[in-house]
């Protein structure tokens, strides 16, 4: 079973709008320190979302199968947010911790080669920098394959049903492999 690594909360609110997590339950999730504080926290909030409450609810049912990473982004977030309980979160913090998790992956694990479940251009512009092994797959193609593999009856079903609530979501629809580059 592949270790399905989710850095930010696109797939995520896709997923959710189109009451599709349970798709996850057949993968090794794991996700950021950043992605469990910004995004699946959010259901605690005020008035949140669907989505945000569907998040919640799928986190508080499968937590015991879902692998936090703690990552060098989370951690400074939190001592800024100790220094300053308002302060501000930066753009793209998800994008940019997964960067600092597959070099922790890539040097404390041998032979991972993570899936990179993502919704955002910025994965397709900044491939070639990230750590490799891994595979990026975007919700798009994890549609397709759920319907390959017969979990869901029909991708495009599946994605009409998102974009109804997340009309943007499908902007970056590609899979890019990145080999292992030689020692």
């Amino acid at each position: 079973m592949s270790q399905l690594l989710i850095p930010d909360s696109g797939p995520l609110f896709s997923l959710a709008a189109g009451n599709l997590l349970g798709l996850l339950a057949r993968f090794r999730v794991g996700i950021s320190d950043i992605v469990r504080e910004e995004t699946i926290d959010r259901g605690f909030g005020t008035n949140p979302s669907i989505e945000a409450q569907r998040l919640l609810s799928y986190y508080t049912q499968n937590a015991a199968h879902i692998s936090i990473f703690q990552t060098q982004v989370g951690m400074q977030i939190r001592e800024a947010r100790a220094l300053d309980p308002n302060y501000q979160t930066p753009r793209n913090l998800g994008e940019l911790s997964i960067q600092s998790l597959l070099i922790d992956l890539q040097l404390n694990t041998r032979g991972t080669h993570p899936v990179i479940l993502f919704e955002d251009a910025w994965f397709l512009k900044n491939a070639t920098s990230l750590a490799k092994p891994y595979t990026l797959l975007s919700t798009q193609a994890f549609l397709e394959y759920a319907e390959q593999k017969h979990w869901i009856k029909s991708a495009n079903q599946a994605r009409q049903s998102i974009a109804k609530v997340r009309p943007g979501a499908f902007t970056a629809s590609e899979v890019i492999h990145q080999k292992p580059s030689s020692p």
